[in-house]
């Protein structure tokens, strides 16, 4: 547990998620936590929900943490940082969860001899499973990034990486999961069209899906090769895998990621 205080402004969903697990895996104590939104209501559910402390005063909020977590729409940092620069210290670590804000912008809004660490949260917190990603300003000590990994690691897995690729990261990892699901519902309709009643082809696609990440991570072996040793001669799962491979099964996953990218950076998140 960090013997340490954390102040949310924002208490969107996202904020709620990572609330919700720092509290549940005891990475802060209950009244270490405040969070300040402009809506009272939200703040109370927040309260009576996981027993947290309440302001509804940006200085009281702040003067007292050693993380300011930002979790406002991107179109509402200006005035939020217009409201709270001169409340900062400068030994006091701000992170922002604002999507499609750099830390080069945070910066010009708040001060460059700041510290600054951006993440981007594991969507799959819910089951501890996915990663989130960090990046931060080069004032940011080593300390520091562990207490961020240690408050991070209560949603799931995390990675540090380049902030040029926050968006790729977003396509890739935070909409992965959607990625997989879709493969997933195919397999359940698929083993429904072979006979199989609804529930049996969910219960056998979830279990044939986990052996399959457990034994690419067990052996650290590429997926072909775990393939390759369950594809006998003119046997029925390379008959299978050559139908995927005619389709551009590969091909397709790769231009939907793409896609994504695209997308993300289009809209600058």
């Amino acid at each position: 547990m960090l013997n340490k205080k954390i102040a949310f402004i924002g208490a969107g969903n996202m904020a709620e998620g990572i609330i919700n697990e720092i509290v549940n895996k005891q990475v802060f104590e209950r009244n270490n936590i405040t969070v300040f939104d402009v809506l009272s209501e939200r703040m109370e559910y927040l309260e009576n929900t996981y027993d947290v402390q309440i302001t509804n005063n940006l200085q009281s909020a702040i003067e007292k943490a050693d993380f300011i977590l930002i979790a406002v729409r991107p179109q509402d940092i200006e005035k939020v940082a217009q409201n709270i620069k001169k409340m900062i210290k400068e030994e006091q670590i701000i992170i922002s969860i604002c999507a499609g804000i750099k830390i080069e912008k945070l910066a010009n809004l708040l001060g460059e001899e700041k510290k600054f660490i951006r993440i981007m949260p594991n969507t799959m917190s819910e089951v501890q499973q996915g990663y989130s990603a960090i990046c931060t300003s080069d004032n940011v000590s080593e300390d520091e990034k562990n207490d961020m990994n240690q408050i991070l690691q209560s949603l799931g897995k995390v990675i540090f990486i380049n902030e040029n690729l926050f968006n790729a990261f977003t396509a890739y990892s935070c909409a992965g999961p959607a990625y997989v699901l879709y493969f997933m519902a195919a397999l359940v309709d698929a083993g429904v069209q072979s006979g199989f009643s609804r529930k049996d082809a969910l219960a056998i696609a979830s279990e044939n899906l986990l052996a399959a990440v457990k034994i690419t991570q067990k052996t650290g072996k590429h997926p072909y090769q775990i393939t390759d040793t369950m594809t006998s001669p003119a046997g029925i799962t390379i008959d299978g895998l050559q139908v995927l491979s005619e389709k551009g099964f590969h091909g397709i996953v790769m231009a939907s990621v793409q896609q994504a990218v695209k997308r993300t950076n289009e809209l600058g998140i």
